[in-house]
């Protein structure tokens, strides 16, 4: 199963094309700063994502596919 690392509306974009989503339902797994991937969306939608920014409680990021999400490192999570 996959885990959700920022939980968000992938439909939801701001008025530059970036996804937006609340930085307060983020899982904690996986620090939320720019330039980190995460997973976002939802258990049946969900997609590798960059985070842009991090602002006033909220988190900017683009989609992007796996190849370009494992050149900013590891995509799979340490077992625990």
């Amino acid at each position: 199963m996959i885990s959700i690392d920022l939980p968000a509306d992938l439909n939801m974009e701001d008025n530059e094309g970036r996804n937006v989503a609340r930085l307060g339902d983020a899982a904690g797994a996986v620090p939320i700063k720019p330039g980190a991937v995460v997973v976002a969306g939802a258990p049946r939608a969900w997609s590798w994502a960059v985070v842009d920014a991090v602002e006033d409680g909220f988190v900017y990021f683009r989609q992007v596919s796996a190849r370009q999400a494992a050149q900013h490192g590891s995509l799979v999570a340490p077992a625990q």
